[in-house]
């Protein structure tokens, strides 16, 4: 059997110590994904893609439930993206559904990234623990007063296909970035 590692294609690296990884078809082999870690500075890096429309209604929902569920250590509610990396990585809304129950055969409300979907090994995405961590969609990223669910809006409105999640983790913070395109 040969090793799934091995049939990952080479990825360009964009940034010295930055990996990219592009839009690739769904296969069962995820692109190439092993994060670099800047020594000097103790950081790892990487950058999912993500389908911008399935983003976007991931995070509609989010905006449109009456309920939402509160992630670790939060204390208000609000409307959020989850990001999750365990079986896979992918994005999940926080919004609760009045009977709260599932179709088992789809999740409208959690969109893969591209090359991650369940039964991959999200392990080397910025170490090997998995994780949840929550983006808010209603408080403004800068001085515009812009918030990420207005950013998605208007990319998509604009014609944008991916929305691109870059993390940067050291040893005490992760910082993310948003990017469509």
């Amino acid at each position: 059997m040969t090793d799934p590692t091995q049939q990952r294609p080479a990825t360009p690296n964009n940034d010295p110590g930055n990996t990219t990884i592009p839009p690739t078809p769904h296969t069962t082999t995820p692109p190439h994904d092993t994060p670099t870690a800047n020594t000097a500075h103790s950081q790892k890096k990487c950058t999912l893609v993500f389908p911008l429309a399935e983003v976007l209604a991931t995070a509609e929902h989010a905006a449109a439930a009456d309920n939402h569920k509160l992630g670790y250590a939060e204390t208000e509610v609000a409307p959020r993206l989850w990001w999750v990396k365990d079986d896979g990585t992918y994005l999940m809304s926080n919004g609760q559904d009045p009977t709260d129950t599932r179709n088992a055969d789809r999740l409208p409300t959690v969109v893969h990234a591209h090359g991650w979907g369940p039964g991959t090994d999200a392990r080397s995405i910025l170490g090997g623990d998995d994780f949840r961590k929550s983006i808010d969609l209603t408080t403004p990223l800068d001085e515009d007063t812009t918030t990420l669910l207005t950013m998605l809006r208007q990319a998509a409105a604009e014609g944008a296909t991916c929305f691109l999640l870059k993390a940067t983790l050291d040893e005490q913070h992760m910082t993310l970035t948003y990017i469509t395109h």
